[in-house]
């Protein structure tokens, strides 16, 4: 059976230039060389453009409060539009899943307070709504 090395360089050298770049510079802070899990950066199409989070949870990193707090680590999303990647939002939470709903994109943000929901206006994500934990 194959197995895979859970910090690889890898997921990083494959990424989009401009991400790379934001990454690496996450990487110097952290004090190590840019390494992450299988499942550090997942996209999704929707909106008609590309989608890319980055899921710093799974990043490798010695100084770890330079990407994790106590309510969760660094979420980063980028809007790819074919010849460049923007970054269009951030947050610390537990977690966050990108969406495609009808063809809109989203963000769903969980976190101790429960599910925050966010859609792509065109230009940024805005905020639509949120439940409360246990909800």
């Amino acid at each position: 059976m194959a197995t895979e090395r859970p910090w690889a360089p890898e997921h990083i050298e494959g990424l989009p230039p401009d991400i790379r770049k934001d990454v690496e510079g996450h990487a110097k802070a952290c004090g190590n060389r840019a390494a992450a899990g299988h499942y550090f950066s997942v996209s999704i199409e929707a909106s008609g453009l590309r989608f890319r989070a980055q899921h710093f949870e799974d990043f490798a990193c010695e100084r770890r409060a330079s990407v994790c707090r106590p309510n969760g680590c660094l979420h980063e999303v980028f809007v790819d539009d074919g010849k460049r990647q923007r970054h269009v939002f951030s947050v610390y939470a537990r977690d966050i899943k990108l969406t495609n709903d009808g063809g809109i994109a989203g963000i769903e943000v969980f976190d101790d307070g429960g599910v925050r929901w966010f859609v792509w206006n065109g230009r940024r994500f805005v905020a639509k709504g949120k439940s409360r934990k246990g909800r």
